[in-house]
């Protein structure tokens, strides 16, 4: 249990979940094809990061959720609320959080794949 948060804490520090000291990114949306310390491949297989890009679906779907509810239910209560300023307010909403949480659902993904199955394990 204790190999899983330190691998944990490397993904979400953007790090190897190997050593925890090579970086994962390059740019933004660029990505090392391997680890620089440790020599770590990242993407295992063609579509490897597919379960990333659910579970990052999901999570800011659900905080666009946990936004965009209570803000509606607001504004269908008090009938005086003007519906422009508050639709421009909140579609940037689901269009940022998938950006912010990109990297960081890659690197967990990373981390979990290596967690759950070390390529020295592997024949």
């Amino acid at each position: 249990m204790k190999r899983f948060w330190l691998i944990l804490k490397r993904s979400l520090r953007l790090r190897c979940p190997r050593c925890g000291k090579g970086k994962i990114f390059l740019r933004w949306f660029k990505s090392y094809e391997r680890c620089s310390v440790c020599s770590l491949v990242f993407e295992r297989e063609e579509g490897f990061y597919t379960g990333a890009v659910a579970i990052n679906l999901i999570v800011s779907e659900l905080l666009t959720t946990a936004i965009v509810i209570p803000f509606a239910v607001w504004a269908a209560l008090n009938p005086g609320v003007p519906f422009i300023p508050l639709v421009i307010a909140l579609v940037p909403v689901p269009i940022i959080f998938p950006l912010i949480f990109f990297r960081h659902t890659k690197s967990l993904w990373i981390g979990m794949a290596y967690w759950l199955n070390p390529p020295e394990l592997e024949q």
